[in-house]
C-alpha cells in the first residue's frame, strides 16, 4: 500500500506546481514624454514665473515681480519683456498693470523685437485677453456714467413732478376759495336779510 501511495503524491504535488504561463506578445513599454527645447527657443519656461508667482503671497509675487522687472530694464530682452508682461496680467493686478502688460505687448507684436512662433502665438493670446478686458472695462464704466446720468434726471423729474404736484394743490385751493367767496356772494346768508312786514 505503501508503494501505491507514493508515485499517487508525487502526481498530487506535481499537478500542485505552478505552471509558468504561456509567453505572450511583448507589452509595450510606456514611452515617457520628453520635451525638448531647442536652442534657438530664448523664451523657454514663459510660464515658470507665472506660476510660481500665482501660488505665492503678495510679498512673493512682488518680489518676482521686481526681478523680474530689474532684469527687463537691463537687458529689453524679448522674453523678458513677455515674461514681465504674463507677470503683470495675473488677476488680482491693478488697472495700471494690466495697461502697463498691455503696452508692452504691443510693443512685441509691432515686429521691433522679434519673438520665435509660441512666444508669439502667447503674446498674440495674452494681448487680445487683455484688449478684450480693456473694453469691457471701458462699456462697463460707460454705462456706470449712463446710469448715473438717468439716475441724476430721473430725481430731476421727480422733484419738477412735486414742484408741479405743489402748485396744482395751490391752484386747487385758490379754486376753492374762490368758488366759496362766489357762492357766499350768490347766496346771503339769513341773518342780514331784513323782514319788513307786509
Amino acid at each position: 500500500m505503501m508503494r501505491l501511495l507514493f508515485p499517487l503524491t508525487l502526481v498530487v504535488l506535481s499537478a500542485c506546481t505552478t505552471v509558468p504561463p504561456p509567453p505572450s506578445a511583448p507589452q509595450p513599454q510606456a514611452v515617457a514624454r520628453v520635451i525638448h527645447t531647442p536652442a534657438s527657443n530664448r523664451c523657454s519656461n514663459l510660464l515658470d514665473d507665472y506660476e510660481t508667482s500665482s501660488l505665492m503671497d503678495d510679498k512673493g509675487r512682488k518680489q518676482i515681480l521686481d526681478s523680474v522687472s530689474g532684469t527687463w530694464a537691463q537687458t529689453r530682452d524679448s522674453c523678458e519683456q513677455l515674461r514681465l508682461a504674463l507677470l503683470l496680467s495675473q488677476p488680482g493686478r491693478s488697472g495700471k498693470d494690466r495697461k502697463k502688460a498691455l503696452r508692452l505687448l504691443k510693443e512685441l507684436l509691432s515686429g521691433e523685437k522679434p519673438l520665435d512662433g509660441q512666444a508669439h502665438q502667447l503674446a498674440r493670446l495674452l494681448h487680445d485677453q487683455l484688449q478684450q478686458l480693456h473694453s469691457q472695462q471701458l462699456r462697463t464704466l460707460e454705462l456706470r456714467h449712463r446710469l448715473k446720468a438717468q439716475h441724476t434726471a430721473s430725481r430731476q423729474l421727480a422733484e419738477k413732478l412735486g414742484n408741479l404736484q405743489s402748485q396744482l394743490q395751490q391752484l386747487k385751493n385758490i379754486e376753492q376759495n374762490i368758488n366759496e367767496k362766489e357762492q357766499s356772494i350768490i347766496t346771503p346768508s339769513t341773518g342780514n336779510i331784513s323782514h319788513e312786514p307786509p
